[in-house]
């Protein structure tokens, strides 16, 4: 597949998945459809089975932990499809990886499980040019309806419909059986136990006690001892 506005290159020139070094190299193109196709394949079973892409493929190769991380590469591939590095991302090394919202399946291996909020790209070791990738996708997959996500509940302010019948609940008290009323809402906890069972002393704190100068009761004690 050649690219628009590009020289034409060889199959020599491009970075299969055979191969393991491949700065300055092609990343081949394809399309969607090869994409799922490859990912219902075997030869993608027998690379990644059934765990999250970035856990199988690849690994950032820090010392410390992983807070004190520092921040993933800007990108892996340069603006004219070329590998800059050797050990490139999850998505950037397998020549057929690349986020597209008509395949959720890929996207979902970097979202947090049962939502739509993407995975720190320090844990899946994303260049930040994908990450901005997978969540322009992410978007994209919830505007067309290929991505389920969960939709944030909405609260109404029901005043601004009935605002007659709020005002009149206001101000009535509902009455129990026992004809005992009940408090409106805005009462406080205070109002309805005016009377404690305990009541506590207040705490007065300590000052100027010396208490935590140890290197004065060592002296002390020393001379004690002598």
């Amino acid at each position: 597949m050649e690219r628009q506005g590009l020289v034409p290159f060889s199959e020599d020139d491009q970075a299969f998945n055979h191969l393991e070094r491949r700065a300055g190299m092609l990343k081949p193109v394809h399309t969607v459809e090869e994409q799922i196709e490859y990912m219902a394949s075997e030869a993608y079973w027998n690379v990644y089975k059934d765990r999250p892409i970035w856990e199988t493929s690849w690994k950032r190769n820090l010392r410390t932990q992983l807070k004190w991380q520092p921040p993933t590469r800007l990108f892996c591939i340069d603006r004219n499809g070329r590998f800059n590095v050797n050990n490139a991302c999850p998505v950037c090394r397998d020549e057929y990886f690349f986020f597209d919202y008509r395949n959720p399946n890929l996207m979902q291996h970097f979202l947090q499980p049962g939502t739509d909020l993407p995975i720190s790209n320090l844990k899946t070791g994303l260049c930040i040019e994908q990450t901005v990738n997978l969540q322009a996708q992410v978007l994209k997959a919830k505007e067309n309806g290929t991505l389920p996500f969960n939709v944030e509940f909405r609260y109404y302010d029901y005043k601004e419909w009935y605002p007659e019948l709020w005002k009149d609940r206001e101000d009535e008290t509902t009455k129990l059986s026992g004809d005992e009323e009940l408090p409106k809402r805005n009462v406080s906890v205070d109002d309805v136990y005016q009377n404690p069972d305990i009541v506590f002393p207040i705490h007065n704190r300590d000052v100027n006690t010396k208490w935590d100068e140890w290197w004065m009761r060592q002296e002390k004690f020393t001379r004690k001892g002598r």
